[in-house]
């Protein structure tokens, strides 16, 4: 089998296509999250300095410091959440991708020699 022939056949399949686009996906969300978890990390960190709340009022007003950084901390939260399922999409994109190729490569072994993993019989020239 020539390696035209066998990516001919990988990117016919179903599960090394899907596990392809999981892959790009979760890459694209682990770079957008690795950088703006550092961007907020800081943000926090230089928020926190804020004045906090009296905890015996009743109803306790915010002000503007503290509003920005719970509003840090809530972006924060979100994009470590895009980092995680980035990661988590990527591996699944890599399991289905290899999964993919092991059922292509078994269906290959399966044809045995001179006839194509579709089941025809080739043509004599």
């Amino acid at each position: 089998m020539t390696t035209s022939s066998t990516m001919h056949r990988l990117t016919r399949s179903a599960l090394v296509m899907a596990g392809l686009l999981l892959v790009v996906v979760g890459v694209g969300d682990v770079i957008t999250g690795w950088a703006k978890v550092g961007q907020y990390r800081d943000l926090v960190r230089v928020t926190a300095a804020v004045e906090r709340p009296d905890p015996a009022a009743l109803f306790p007003t915010a002000n503007e410091g503290q509003e920005r950084h719970a509003l840090a901390v809530d972006k924060l939260a979100f994009y470590q959440l895009v980092l995680t399922t980035g990661r988590t999409l990527a591996a699944l994109g890599i399991v289905l991708m290899a999964a993919g190729a092991l059922h292509v490569r078994i269906r290959t072994w399966r044809a045995g020699p001179g006839i194509s993993a579709a089941g025809d019989i080739p043509s004599r020239n």
